[in-house]
């Protein structure tokens, strides 16, 4: 019965499954964000909730997420073409190193926890710190569950197998907010800790289920001594320098946003949430479905084939993008209310977070190319030039951290992020070219001028029909609004003629399951 949602997806059915999901997805995590916000508010319980996740997610990020598909994709995919045997051997290795190195991290963290938060956080209060262990050492085991959830995601995607990789975070989510809902007045903060176990579980689990239905059958073995494993740690190192330099500026935004303003790392993280929706749902998805078909044109050595998919990602990303990033600067107000208002999360939070937000919104565009652009690199078994572009981001986010926003003001978290993200994706794609075979500028550059069009429409209008607050209310004047400035943008983008309107044509005939032929890439 349910072996037809465990099987391989051509790229536009990828591509829309997982715009739909991740739709699902940052919606149930904006209701999640809502719970919390409503429980806790902008208070220290949430800080402490907040910091908690920094050495569980450390231990994920810097050895598996992002570092982990980077490598393992490219490198799998070209054994599954050469020899299957070899490359389930490399998968095996793989899965069997990233649970025992995770989980003897998560042990020696266990253990030491009581002395890093005693470093890490000198300044938090004794109570204070006390939860961030408690809560830090339960959110550990959540570090093991997605180090092999994440491995066999990558597999998954590599078999063109989407289903799982794009249901699990509706899961995570779900586990979260049931946690929340059900535990709280009992648990308190400790309910999100608790749902991110029961999430992480869940994430888990739906992708065991279908790594079932592909060839590949998992068995222990260690084989570090193989020419593909040495190949992807070796190609994981930059990656996991990229990853070490976020985690030390999320210890920073951490650790000084504490010092500036009680709230101030609640507020950070919620507005980084609403924005991260825009990110996820174009930039991570399309990166996230092209990626597995970049590694193949590789592998077959068609550079054109390559080309052609970049091009088309990036034009997606900013159709969606440019018009996104817009809208939420000039809603960041009326959006937090929409999504966070309510309970604990009074006015002054509010102020708080949607100032950090609307400077957060200029980032939208150039973070969500970031994922394609280096992708666009680990395709090419290329993880040093990314690694470098983003170093210098890093730094530039570090500096308005460190000194900028003690002076200036909190915002400056945004403002440097935002920063960071141009410079990297200047420079990605400067260096990105000498990988392109017939790049045509010419549509690239009329796409963009077509989406620049489009959003300044939709700005005068979302600017107009600002009166409708004072007639509906913010909350319900704000979702009229956003149905009324993306109605105005896609009706112009359609008398524009833009190549990308197809692509909503198409996530929308999916969604109702009517037979349509896929977009051309």
């Amino acid at each position: 019965m349910f072996a037809k949602f465990f099987k391989p997806i051509k790229i536009g059915g990828a591509t829309a499954l997982i715009v739909i999901t991740s739709f699902a997805s940052y919606a149930l995590g904006l209701l999640r964000d809502r719970i919390i916000a409503v429980h806790f508010g902008t208070s220290t319980a949430t800080d402490t909730y907040n910091a908690s996740f920094l050495i569980p997610d450390s231990l994920f990020n810097l050895f598996i997420a992002g570092a982990l598909a980077a490598a393992f994709m490219p490198i799998f995919s070209e054994y599954l073409v050469k020899d299957k045997a070899e490359a389930h051997k490399i998968a095996n290795t793989m899965l069997t190193t990233a649970v025992l190195a995770i989980g003897m991290l998560a042990a020696i963290s266990f253990i030491f926890m009581r002395q890093i938060i005693d470093f890490s956080f000198p300044e938090a209060t004794l109570a204070m710190q006390n939860d961030i262990v408690n809560m830090t050492r339960l959110m550990l085991v959540s570090a093991i569950l997605f180090a092999i959830s994440n491995t066999l995601g990558n597999i998954l995607m590599t078999y063109k197998h989407f289903f799982s990789y794009a249901l699990s975070p509706i899961l995570y989510n779900l586990g979260i907010i049931l946690g929340v809902i059900f535990l709280q007045e009992k648990f308190g903060i400790y309910s999100a800790a608790v749902g991110v176990l029961i999430g992480g579980s869940l994430h888990c689990l739906i992708r065991i289920i279908d790594i079932k239905f592909t060839e590949y059958k998992y068995k222990p073995e260690m084989a570090v001594t193989h020419p593909g494993f040495k190949k992807i740690i070796k190609l994981m190192i930059p990656r996991t320098i990229n990853q070490l330099a976020m985690q030390v500026n999320l210890y920073l935004f951490t650790l000084i946003g504490m010092k500036l303003t009680e709230g101030a790392v609640a507020a950070f993280n919620f507005a980084r949430n609403i924005q991260s929706f825009a990110v996820s749902l174009f930039g991570i998805s399309f990166a996230t479905a092209v990626f597995p078909y970049l590694t193949s044109s590789i592998s077959n050595g068609d550079k054109i084939s390559y080309t052609e998919q970049v091009q088309k990602t990036i034009q997606r990303i900013l159709f969606f993008t440019i018009p996104s990033a817009a809208g939420v600067m000039l809603l960041s107000k009326p959006l937090v209310e929409l999504i966070l208002s309510g309970g604990m999360f009074d006015s002054k939070s509010v102020e708080l977070t949607s100032l950090i937000l609307f400077f957060f919104a200029i980032s939208i565009p150039f973070e969500s190319l970031s994922h394609i652009t280096s992708r666009a690199f680990y395709a090419v078994k290329d993880t040093l030039t990314p690694m470098y572009a983003y170093i210098v981001s890093m730094v530039i986010i570090g500096f308005c951290t460190i000194y900028v926003a003690p002076k200036y003001g909190i915002e400056w978290f945004s403002i440097g992020f935002s920063i960071g993200f141009i410079v990297f994706v200047t420079l990605t794609l400067i260096l990105l070219k000498k990988h392109l075979e017939n790049f045509n500028f010419k549509n690239l550059f009329l796409s963009i001028g077509k989406t620049i069009i489009s959003t300044g429409l939709m700005v005068i209008i979302v600017i107009v029909s600002q009166p409708l607050e004072n007639i509906l209310g913010i909350k319900i004047a704000s979702v009229m609004r956003i149905i009324i400035g993306a109605a105005s943008f896609f009706i112009v983008a359609y008398l524009l003629k833009s190549s990308e309107i197809s692509n909503v044509n198409y996530v929308i005939r999916r969604l109702f399951k009517k037979p349509i032929d896929e977009p051309k890439i």
